[in-house]
């Protein structure tokens, strides 16, 4: 055997870092020079030293059966045993030997477990057929220590680590005519498992008919022998004689779904997570105590780890779980020394009730030492404006929030949430010092600052007017134009405030109605941001007509010309952005029925008339309306009419609303604002006849408050 080692290199078993140090007798007694580290550090729950030496003769309760059996009678059932198969690869790279290279097929079984350890025994077997003894141990934080025996005083020491996957790889020492080193990997070709379930292993073992019965009373062995996979927690019945009384019904069912996970979850993983989630809803925690004893909750320890079933793992445990009674929020924060100011603030702000209600809230509960980074405590409503901005509905943890990314607080306003890093903060700068504290009623984030909820404007946009020198001119215009109320209403309004020196640069400052018109054309309804006007690019004014915003390098524009001077001002009903000028409707130059009348020669009989009878401002309001127009030759058809008769012969001519003639043509007929009828037709020349007599020579002249139809008739409808 020790001849062949010359060529080849026994692989070592899983990935670790660890420092060991071997020693061994020649056969003239001398001894081999102490190895230097491998270069892997050791478990700090055991060491290779102490495995080697236990390993060197049988465990009391240690399974000893020959390699090729696979099952053992105990109490009578008949148990399988856990087996591996690897293909290893190996290569000394450094010390003797360097560049011998070993293949062959090692076979591992568990033959005992522990706490911190569950012991291996197996064989290497050499591609020529020989083998080599090995052992060792699994180690509960996923670290393995082999041995593996060439000859009476040559042997591999490797240490390791067990991957995801199964496989193994680490680092080893040769001693074998000197000392060499290498890496080694072994690639998992099969594993046996027990084919009981985990019931069936814990009623087979003898030490847990208090934990059988208690599952029988509470109807859970038929679930734990489902498919799972299960992880479970047996108390002995050493544990359960502990307790003062064993619970009964439901109370029972809490504490026994207390002791399963939902998963195989073996010690290394378990150690990992830190604390996972039972069956029944609370969390459990695994960690190492101060001795390197991997211990429950901080108390209860593991006697037995990793006992593997057909449908998952169980741990022996020295005490049953009790499961922690859940505490409310306000408990929680009560029982928290630093977070005794939140609670002295929650009481002064009437707030205690709340947070001990059903819930379920998220809190985000600042410490002692946010609140004195404070300059100054908030007293009275600013207080409760400050407290229930850190409450919002429903219970989120830190991974539901960065998945929301903000969360609405019951004070109205949201809060964001991001990672930066391994840090998550809120609004960007407050960290969460320790997340996800559950309680009875929701979930609690400790937190490293007070969150301070935006201050609400408290002015209106005339009150701010009135309060910046530079827009006096402004004031006095709004104030002259009977504005003042609309601005200081509910909103929410946007102001395009021109300064004082943007009136001045106008050649006139218009009034009436003019100055109404300009005045309203720098108001738009809803509150915009600068950032949001950029983004609609237009906003329609009160005056009905839109204003354009662009963005010119760093300038914002209005119209093209009009700079944005001081943008997002704040008002209680609004917003304000001061702008360099003032903003001018496009007027409209659309002459009125009445110009149209006025200044065509063609019409001075029918404006004679109309200027008689005061009929001016029918045909000049701003009421939509279509009129027929007799010209000259019209009312020359007709002499003999009185200016009494005209009164109503024109009243004749005007429709209330603006028709185009092909609308008249569609309807056939259509009444006057006397309420007369008068039928509209074409004739087979194609003209549009009105009332059967008049032919309309001119249609559809536009006016900016209706239609104008020339006719060669006056319509007398008698």
């Amino acid at each position: 055997m020790k001849n062949y080692f010359k060529k080849f290199l026994l692989p070592f078993i899983s990935v670790i870092m660890l420092t060991v140090l071997f020693s061994c007798q020649e056969d003239d007694n001398n001894s081999i020079p102490e190895p230097e580290p491998i270069g892997i550090e050791e478990s700090p729950i055991i060491s290779f030293d102490e495995i080697d030496e236990l390993t060197q003769n049988t465990v009391d309760g240690e399974l000893n059966l020959p390699e090729d059996d696979q099952v053992v009678t105990k109490n009578g059932i008949k148990i399988s045993r856990e087996r591996f198969t690897y293909d290893f690869n190996a290569e000394v790279n450094s010390g003797s030997g360097v560049g011998t290279v070993l293949s062959g097929r090692l076979r591992l079984n568990i033959t005992l477990y522990h706490a911190s350890f569950a012991l291996i025994r197996g064989r290497l077997t050499l591609p020529d057929g020989s083998r080599a003894r090995t052992r060792g141990a699994i180690v509960s934080d996923g670290t393995v220590y082999l041995i593996i025996e060439l000859g009476r005083f040559d042997r591999v020491a490797g240490i390791g680590r067990i991957g995801k996957d199964g496989n193994l790889a680490g680092r080893f020492a040769l001693f074998a005519n000197g000392l060499g080193r290498g890496d080694w990997t072994a690639e998992l070709v099969n594993s046996t498992v027990p084919t009981q379930t985990i019931v069936d292993l814990i009623v087979a073992d003898g030490r847990f008919t208090s934990l059988v019965g208690a599952l029988q009373e509470a109807e859970l062995v038929e679930t734990l022998s489902g498919k799972g996979p299960f992880t479970v927690f047996a108390p002995t019945d050493e544990a359960f004689s502990a307790l003062s009384a064993v619970p009964s019904g439901d109370d029972l069912l809490q504490v026994l779904l207390y002791h399963g996970l939902s998963g195989k979850f073996n010690t290394r993983k378990l150690l990992v997570e830190k604390m996972t989630e039972t069956l029944q809803g609370s969390k459990v925690k695994v960690s190492l105590n101060d001795n390197n004893e991997i211990v429950i909750n901080d108390t209860v320890k593991l006697l037995e780890a990793n006992i593997t079933g057909s449908n998952g793992i169980f741990h022996v445990i020295d005490a049953v779980l009790i499961p922690p009674t859940p505490k409310t929020i306000v408990e929680i924060a009560v029982e928290t020394p630093e977070l005794s100011t939140l609670v002295s603030a929650v009481q002064a702000a009437g707030l205690v009730d709340a947070l001990n209600g059903e819930g379920p809230l998220t809190v985000f509960a600042p410490t002692n030492d946010a609140f004195a980074a404070l300059s100054a405590l908030p007293e009275g409503d600013a207080l409760t404006e400050v407290l229930t901005y850190h409450v919002a509905s429903g219970a989120f943890s830190a991974a539901d929030l960065l998945e929301k990314q903000t969360v609405t607080t019951l004070q109205g306003d949201e809060v964001t949430i991001e990672q930066q890093g391994d840090k998550v903060l809120l609004n960007g700068s407050i960290e969460v010092a320790i997340a996800d504290i559950e309680a009875s009623n929701g979930i609690v984030h400790v937190i490293t600052g007070v969150l301070i909820p935006a201050v609400a404007p408290s002015k209106t946009i005339v009150e701010i007017a009135l309060e910046t020198p530079e827009l006096s001119t402004l004031v006095s215009a709004v104030q002259a134009a009977g504005l003042v109320d609309a601005l200081n209403g509910e909103g929410p309004l946007t102001v395009f405030a021109p300064t004082n020196d943007a009136f001045a640069a106008l050649s006139a400052l218009p009034e009436g109605d003019a100055l109404t018109e300009v005045l309203t054309y720098h108001v738009a309804s809803g509150a915009f941001s600068a950032a949001d006007l950029l983004e609609k690019q237009t906003v329609t004014t009160l005056q009905g007509d839109e204003v354009t915003i662009e963005q010119q390098g760093d300038k914002v524009l209005l119209n093209g010309s009009i700079e944005v001077a001081i943008a997002d001002i704040e008002a209680s009903n609004g917003i304000v952005h001061v702008i360099t000028g003032v903003l001018i409707p496009e007027q409209d130059n659309t002459p009125t029925i009445l110009d149209i009348v006025k200044k065509n020669d063609n019409f001075s009989i029918l404006y004679g008339i109309i200027g008689s009878l005061g009929l001016e401002d029918a045909l000049n309001g701003t009421n939509p309306i279509t009129v027929f127009a007799p010209n000259n030759r019209a009312f020359q058809k007709n002499p003999g009419i009185s200016m009494s008769e005209y009164e109503t012969i024109i009243k004749n001519h005007i429709l209330a609303g603006s028709f185009k003639a092909s609308n008249l043509l569609d309807q056939g007929s259509v009444r006057n604002i006397q309420q007369k009828k008068i039928t509209v037709k074409q004739d087979k020349k194609g003209n549009v006849v009105v009332a059967n007599q008049a032919k309309v020579i001119r249609a559809d002249i536009e006016a900016s408050n209706g239609t104008v139809h020339i006719i060669n008739d006056v319509l007398l409808l008698k």
